[in-house]
């Protein structure tokens, strides 16, 4: 079962996440315990690159990068669990 909030820990930085869907997208809200700003986030495909995570608005496409593989390691392996 997917969880729709749940916490991450990169460094002393806590990220709390929020899963919600945009019509049929799933998107993905990541709050920071920092001062950075909060990043939304989601899977796109791309024809010649594949999947891969973007921010809503772009613009924060490294983050939403990092951010996004951080998400699918543990949505991975809170399945393996």
């Amino acid at each position: 079962m997917v969880e729709d909030k749940f916490e991450l820990t990169y460094g002393a930085t806590t990220i709390a996440v929020e899963r919600f869907t945009i019509g049929k997208t799933i998107a993905y809200k990541a709050v920071f315990s920092s001062k950075r700003p909060p990043l939304v986030l989601t899977r796109a495909t791309n024809f010649e690159l594949g999947k891969f995570w973007t921010s809503i608005p772009e613009g924060r496409q490294k983050e939403a990068e990092g951010v996004g593989e951080m998400i699918e390691d543990y949505l991975l392996k809170k399945q393996k669990d």
